[in-house]
């Protein structure tokens, strides 16, 4: 696949790309390694900040606002921090909210030594613990979408560092193998790892859907709209070699699968260590006090209302797999038009989704 940017898109990214500062900080110091400094491109005026957590990783994250108990937004796969650059207006006018690109994405570093490359749900989860440590901050309430399900799992096993979890567009327990969608067929496929790698797939295909590339059209959208040149260059940075692309493995190597096959990618153990994981912050969710709210789309991707609302607010039988505890849950359909990455849609849906958080904050605290 050719990826096919304009050049003063991708020069105006090389140019606002931020000094690394020093590399001589210790873990939790978020100023050793530079002062914050704003980001140039596409009127974008959030500053950056930089940690270096426990386990030497020196991690990027937006802080905007005040409040005290921050929202802890965490993105997912092929995204980072700038995700949820139209929802933070709206959201930092009562919180305190902090946008972290977790490590592997945006602006944080790689970790090649990590599973060669392709970290795990606990791998995730640790570093989420890492970087609150490291924060000092004492509690969040979490916003999470897709890939930063991993968070589900920081909240299983620190339980009480969580007062509130919002959610949309993510996994909440393991995946029946034998209804795995199509692009997770092709994922677990031969080919996949040359998918995902080589061929740049999360990147140009699931986010871009195939806008700036040669491919013709995408066998799905997953938003209605379309990036910009600017918004493009942007999450297309950080994965222009193939080597930075092994973290996308992640839906190959880690997802937890009921009814998982022995021809799937990996070994007996890791399969069978991913779905405890998944069972692990599917107990949790399903049992928890802590308040949730469960965001649907119009129509949606892979959280749909039906029949995922009757799960979540327990209409659906526990032996059924409904949720046992649902005293502190609360459903929110978005109305405008949203498939996967609701936050990029050019229509709107950013506000919603922030107003519809917002209303859960003032309701339910």
């Amino acid at each position: 696949m050719k990826f096919c940017f304009s050049a003063i898109a991708l020069a105006a990214t090389a140019a606002c790309a931020e000094a690394p500062g020093s590399t001589d900080a210790t873990p939790g110091d978020s100023q050793a390694v530079g002062a914050p400094a704003p980001l140039a491109y596409n009127n974008y005026p959030y500053r950056s900040h930089y940690v270096i957590l426990q386990s030497g990783h020196r991690v990027h994250y937006l802080d905007e606002g005040e409040g005290d108990i921050p929202l802890l937004l965490i993105h997912g796969m092929p995204t980072q921090a700038y995700l949820w650059r139209d929802m933070l207006p709206t959201l930092a006018e009562n919180n305190r909210v902090i946008a972290l690109d977790q490590p592997n994405w945006g602006k944080s570093d790689k970790t090649p030594d990590v599973r060669n490359g392709v970290p795990c749900a606990a791998d995730y989860a640790n570093w989420i613990e890492e970087f609150i440590n490291a924060l000092g901050v004492e509690k969040v309430r979490l916003v999470i979408h897709d890939m930063g399900f991993v968070g589900f799992l920081y909240a299983a096993r620190n339980p009480a560092k969580v007062d509130g979890i919002a959610f949309f567009e993510t996994a909440l327990g393991p995946f029946p193998r034998d209804i795995a969608p199509p692009f997770l067929e092709a994922f677990l496929g031969p080919e996949g790892e040359s998918l995902v790698v080589d061929q740049n797939y999360m990147v140009e295909t699931l986010l871009m859907n195939n806008a700036f590339n040669d491919a013709g059209d995408p066998p799905f959208r997953t938003m209605f709209g379309s990036l910009s040149d600017d918004d493009a260059a942007v999450y297309y940075e950080p994965f222009k070699s193939p080597e930075n692309r092994r973290a996308m493995l992640f839906d190959r190597e880690c997802l937890g699968f009921i009814g998982g096959r022995e021809t799937d990618p990996g070994s007996k153990e890791r399969k069978q260590q991913n779905l405890a994981e998944f069972l692990e912050f599917a107990e949790y969710l399903s049992t928890t006090d802590t308040p949730r709210l469960a965001l649907f789309g119009s129509p949606g991707f892979v959280l749909p209302k039906d029949p995922m609302e009757a799960i979540v607010t327990g209409a659906t039988p526990a032996e059924a797999g409904g949720w046992r505890n649902t005293k502190t849950v609360t459903t929110k359909q978005i109305q405008t038009p949203t498939l996967h990455y609701w936050q990029e849609e050019d229509n709107g849906a950013p506000v919603e989704i922030a107003d519809a958080i917002q209303h859960w904050l003032d309701t339910a605290f």
